[in-house]
């Protein structure tokens, strides 16, 4: 049996958000492709059946498992270091596939110390360390931390063998900013697994989940936070719901305390449902339940938006920014707002609810290209072809 491929996860895997969907549906596709993988990762997070999933010991007081950063990551990626050592080393394994930037640092370090392996470092991106800070608010009272974390950003991306990155504007940053060459650089995006096409009838998926049966659903699914759009989608919410009397908006993700008072001081608690955290394998009754999907992401947060594929899958017609990520999974299939504010996402979302038979046409075709394009098999060939390539 050849050695197993390290997948390094410094996050409290699994939890229900786009990093963790994005590990889960690689490993899911590598299982497909007959490869054997390991992942290591925090002390913290819910089980998942069918992995392999080696765990740093837990760290008292560390409960948080939403995006965002905590005081406990740098001992956690202390602890997840020498697990990956560990790992590395009693499996004889030759491949790392270390996710985001700490991953990727990680990797290299155990690299480093077992020289003599030739071990290859594969480094997983989703978007940029710096941008994602900026679009959190991060350090805004210390900007030049920022120019810190992008130097140190630049650094970490000269480590690895290879870089996959989820979006055409990844790609592009690392080509253009951090001086990466681009024969290191290769595109890999996001999937979606084959259980979320599995078509539900919309009543039935109501019933399940609590919708109404006489109110048309808007839905997004995501963290809550601003560095993902959601103060712009509450800007677009009210003047839609003034208008419209029926019409609601279903939130789904977390963390719900400063979401629910801003809705509740806008007095929109009656038409935004908030759920909450909702398990990845009940996502498919949420989503069926609805009639129209958002993405509020800004181009700058430089990441993909592996939610706009789980909306196609189901069928739904979507609501998002004119990015280049966004027309590389919709092409003209979507209602594209003009401009980056909550008044014209608005205008794009009320256009959508009004014109029934472009979100028929668009939710139809941009289903079979999920279907056919974006399944999480195609991205595990994918990765397995990279892989051998390093192992000749």
């Amino acid at each position: 049996m050849s050695a197993p491929i390290i997948h390094i996860g410094p996050t409290p895997f699994f939890s229900n958000r786009g990093c963790h969907i994005r590990i889960l549906n690689e490993i899911n596709g590598l299982a497909a492709a007959g490869r054997r993988t390991i992942l290591c990762t925090y002390g913290l997070g819910g089980e998942v059946d069918g992995l392999d999933i080696r765990r740093t010991w837990a760290i008292p007081g560390y409960t948080k498992t939403d995006a965002g950063f905590s005081l406990f990551k740098p001992l956690a990626d202390i602890l997840l270091f020498f697990l990956v050592l560990k790992v590395v080393w009693k499996e004889r394994a030759t491949v790392i596939h270390g996710h985001l930037h700490e991953g990727g640092l990680i990797g290299w370090g155990v690299k480093i110390l077992l020289f003599w392996r030739g071990i290859t470092l594969i480094m997983d991106l989703q978007g940029s360390l710096s941008g994602e800070l900026r679009a959190y608010g991060a350090f805004k009272k210390l900007p030049f931390m920022l120019s810190f974390f992008y130097f140190l950003e630049r650094l970490i991306c000269l480590m690895p063998d290879r870089i996959v990155c989820s979006s055409q504007a990844s790609l592009e940053f690392l080509d253009d900013s951090c001086r990466v060459d681009r024969r290191k650089l290769e595109l890999l995006g996001d999937v979606v697994p084959a259980s979320i096409f599995t078509r539900l009838q919309s009543g039935d998926a109501r019933q399940k989940v609590g919708l109404p049966s006489d109110k048309r659903v808007v839905i997004y699914t995501g963290s809550l936070l601003p560095g993902k759009g959601i103060d712009l989608l509450v800007e677009a919410i009210e003047p839609i719901v003034q208008k419209r009397g029926d019409v609601i908006f279903a939130l789904i993700g977390y963390p719900l305390d400063q979401i629910r008072k801003t809705v509740e001081q806008n007095g929109l608690a009656d038409r935004v449902v908030l759920p909450g955290e909702v398990e990845y394998s009940d996502l498919g009754q949420w989503l069926y339940g609805a009639d129209l999907a958002v993405d509020p992401k800004r181009s700058g947060a430089g990441e993909a938006s592996g939610k706009v594929l789980h909306y196609m899958a189901a069928g739904l017609a979507v609501v998002c920014f004119d990015t280049e990520n966004n027309r590389k999974f919709l092409g003209d299939n979507g209602f594209f707002a003009a401009q980056e504010s909550g008044a014209d996402l608005a205008a794009a979302i009320d256009l959508a609810l009004t014109d029934a038979e472009s979100r028929r046409k668009y939710g139809a075709v941009c289903r079979l290209r999920a279907r056919e394009e974006f399944s999480s098999d195609a991205a595990g060939r994918q990765l397995n072809r990279l892989y051998q390539h390093f192992e000749k």
